[in-house]
Formats: structure tokens, C-alpha cells, sequence
């Protein structure tokens, strides 16, 4: 005779298989962590086309403060119609992230040119967990839009443009830079075309931001633009000879 545990097991047994067969077995349930910050973009771009086909992307992206390489980044659609409103969201980011920037990238996520930033630590200090938001109006990322705000904006007009100082005569303000500088003779070198377009090599531009550079003007441009760029003047001159490459006489 069996024993009563037997029949206990075998009722237990039947009614698993009968809630597996009603598939009324409870799906695990996993809880996200949403205490992380979020960011939001919001501009009118123009000329975001201009980087279709070349190996950067512009992005919303986060950088820790060791790393010049995007943790979480989200590119700008490059099909996106100038002056369309835009909507970039960064989420659950953590505190390893630093800073959230407007940023150039190329294709391993490493920052080529940063247009706008904010510093999360400015946020933490307040304890906020609202989202965080960037409105940057209407703004041009085409290659020379994104040359203005990230390189002449940033380290170039303290002695082209602002304050009424015109180094050389050249003016690399807003709306004035590339009138200044594209197939405009050097009035300091003989011979040389500020930017020549579709010519990098020939082009003053070029030229004082290599070996050598710093005899061909009197002051020395590699040294000030470092100061700006510590870790990635190569990457910084070689954007600005793949936009004087596209460039059409």
C-alpha cells in the first residue's frame, strides 16, 4: 500500500502541469533603476546633411571625466530638414557622467569638437532630478557652423573679432569667418591663400597647424590652439582640412 506522502506528491504534481499547461506560470518581473539623470535637446538645426557619407556624427552624447570616448550618445538624425524642430533625450544617465555635450564623434564615439555642454555637476550640487534641458534656438552644424561655435568661437576670436581686435585684419566672428578666410590672400605671407578651396595642403590654415608652422606667422597657432585642445589638436586639424577639401572654388 502506498503511503499517504505518495498521493500528496502525485496531487502536487498534477496541478504544476496544469498551470503550466494554462500558462498561468507569473512572468519574472525585473525593476529598472530610474534615478539616473535625464537630458533633453532642443534646437532648430541647419546643414546637419553636410555630415552625411563623412566618418563623424554629431550626437547628444555623455562623457565620463576620464575618458575623451562617449559613455551613451545619440545621434542627430542627418536627414532632418533645416529649421525642423529637434528632440533629442538622454536617459537614466548615472553619476559617472561628467558632462553632456553637443558634440562631434567619430565613428569609435571619441569627441572630435564639443558645441555645447552642460556639467552635470551643476545639477548634482542641487540634488534635481527633473529632466535637464538645452535649448539651443536655431543653430547651424554644418561643417562651418560647427568650425564657428567649436573652434573660432572657442579660440580664435579673443584675437580675431572680439572686443574690436582684428588680428592680421581677419574677423572670425559669427557670419563673418569663412568670407574672411576662404580663397582670401594672407596679408603676413606672400603667395599663400588663407583657405584655398579644395586644397588643404596649400592653404595658410593648414600649414601653421603643422611641424613647422610656427615660423611661418609671428605668433605661434599650434601652441594657442592647444591650450584649447589638449588631447586632440591631430583630430581638431584634420576636421578642418576635410572642410577645406569640400570646399568649392
Amino acid at each position: 500500500m502506498k503511503s499517504i506522502h505518495y498521493y500528496i506528491y502525485i496531487v502536487c504534481c498534477c496541478v504544476a502541469l496544469a498551470s503550466c499547461d494554462s500558462g498561468d506560470i507569473a512572468e519574472k518581473v525585473y525593476t529598472v533603476d530610474e534615478k539616473g539623470y535625464t537630458v533633453e535637446l532642443t534646437a532648430r538645426v541647419s546643414g546637419i546633411g553636410e555630415w552625411d557619407g563623412t566618418d563623424y556624427t554629431l550626437a547628444v552624447a555623455g562623457f565620463t571625466a576620464d575618458s575623451k570616448f562617449a559613455q551613451v550618445q545619440r545621434a542627430l538624425p542627418a536627414t532632418i530638414g533645416n529649421g525642423t524642430p529637434l528632440s533629442i533625450t538622454l536617459s537614466n544617465l548615472s553619476d559617472d557622467v561628467q558632462t553632456v555635450e553637443l558634440a562631434l564623434t567619430n565613428s569609435l564615439r571619441k569627441r572630435i569638437i564639443t558645441l555645447a555642454t552642460i556639467n552635470m555637476n551643476d545639477y548634482r550640487d542641487y540634488g534635481t532630478r527633473d529632466t535637464i534641458r538645452l535649448d539651443l534656438g536655431q543653430v547651424d552644424v554644418g561643417q562651418t557652423g560647427v568650425l564657428q561655435m567649436g573652434l573660432f568661437n572657442r579660440a580664435c576670436i579673443q584675437c580675431h573679432g572680439a572686443n574690436g581686435r582684428s588680428a592680421a585684419g581677419l574677423t572670425l566672428t559669427e557670419g563673418n569667418a569663412y568670407a574672411a578666410l576662404v580663397d582670401v590672400p594672407s596679408t603676413r605671407r606672400t603667395g599663400y591663400m588663407r583657405v584655398e578651396s579644395g586644397n588643404a595642403e596649400a592653404s595658410l590654415l593648414h600649414l601653421i597647424l603643422r611641424e613647422g608652422g610656427e615660423d611661418l606667422l609671428s605668433h605661434n597657432h599650434t601652441e594657442i590652439l592647444s591650450s584649447q585642445f589638449k588631447t586632440n589638436l591631430e583630430e581638431v586639424s584634420a576636421l578642418i582640412d576635410q572642410w577645406i577639401e569640400q570646399l568649392k572654388p
